[in-house]
């Protein structure tokens, strides 16, 4: 019995020795997938897209990579009815401190301003012969409601700013800013600044977190005059020369995506809530062929005054006329 422990706490150290000398690698073999990101803008003729292939590290972190992924001299070419537009390629320099050193390569055209309410189709010839295609459908136009929206800051009789919209789109989802314009002078020389009002602030320590809106189905925005306020007042926050700040105009910024990008909103955000937990990000793809991301969104955008008493109550100038 004790020759037979020892035969086999002999084999398991000969195992353990043997394992240790072979290279462990938990993703398996590398299997090369390609990676097509493209976000057409429905209120511009300017478009880009970018295209990557899938990459691993010796080291299993993929921040010490230092080997550029794009892929190159492929032809991606976009449809929208009976114009056809064929990107180009262009490079970009990449901030200092980027662990790749090669220039960024971005796929462009300023040649294709698709149709509301129609089709869009993307694809992309590798040098290699792959094709990675992909289909999308242009959102309605958003439309803001005149009578229902503020047009003035501050209000008549009210402490709070609505805007209210339409959209002939199912299950829309959009993307909300509103923003402050504003110059800032010094040194002779003004600066164009903008300043985003959030939902409301919270405040941590000595200091104003903004609480930015989520993308949203509904068809308002609301915020409070409280949260305006404040949004004015740190426009000059600890400069005491407040004449040096120009006030402009607020321009409320309004986003309606596609189906392609509210699925991927809905996958990779709304599945969450405070009693799950998750353990990985959802891969979310709509690109046959590889893996990415195609969609759509179309932009409007209104715009609201100021009063000019609103705006030298803060100290500020008034940078444009009273509204009506």
């Amino acid at each position: 019995m004790k020759i037979l422990r020892n035969i086999l706490f002999a084999f398991v150290i000969i195992f353990v020795i043997y394992s240790c000398e072979e290279d462990f690698n938990p993703y398996g073999e590398l299997q090369e997938r390609y990676i097509l990101n493209c976000i057409v803008r429905g209120d511009s003729n300017f478009q880009t897209a970018t295209l990557t292939r899938s990459y691993t590290s010796g080291n299993f972190d993929p921040y010490s990579s230092t080997n550029d992924p794009t892929v190159r001299n492929a032809i991606i070419r976009i449809w929208n009815k009976n114009n056809v537009a064929i990107l180009k390629d262009t490079v970009a320099e990449r901030p200092e401190g980027d662990p790749y050193k090669t220039p960024y390569t971005v796929f462009y055209t300023n040649k294709l301003q698709p149709d509301p309410n129609s089709l869009i189709e993307i694809e992309a010839l590798l040098p290699n012969g792959k094709r990675l295609t992909s289909t999308a459908k242009i959102p309605a136009v958003v439309t803001i409601t005149e009578i229902l929206s503020d047009r003035k800051i501050p209000p008549d009789n009210k402490n709070f700013l609505k805007i209210t919209w339409d959209s002939d789109q199912k299950d829309a989802v959009f993307i909300t800013r509103l923003a402050i314009y504003y110059f800032k002078h010094e040194g002779g020389v003004k600066t164009r600044n903008i300043a985003t009002i959030p939902i409301n602030y919270v405040k941590f320590g000595n200091e104003w977190l903004p609480n930015n809106p989520k993308p949203t189905s509904d068809f308002s925005y609301v915020v409070d005059m409280e949260t305006v306020n404040k949004a004015m007042e740190l426009i000059s926050n600890g400069d005491p020369n407040k004449e040096r700040y120009e006030i402009l105009s607020c321009i409320m910024e309004i986003l309606s995506l596609d189906d392609n990008l509210s699925l991927y909103y809905n996958s990779t955000a709304r599945g969450r809530d405070i009693y799950s937990v998750k353990l990985d990000e959802t891969d979310f793809s709509n690109i046959q062929g590889g893996y990415g991301i195609f969609g759509v969104y179309m932009r409007d955008y209104h715009v609201l005054r100021f009063t000019h008493a609103y705006i030298r109550s803060f100290g500020y100038i008034p940078g444009l006329t009273e509204p009506d």
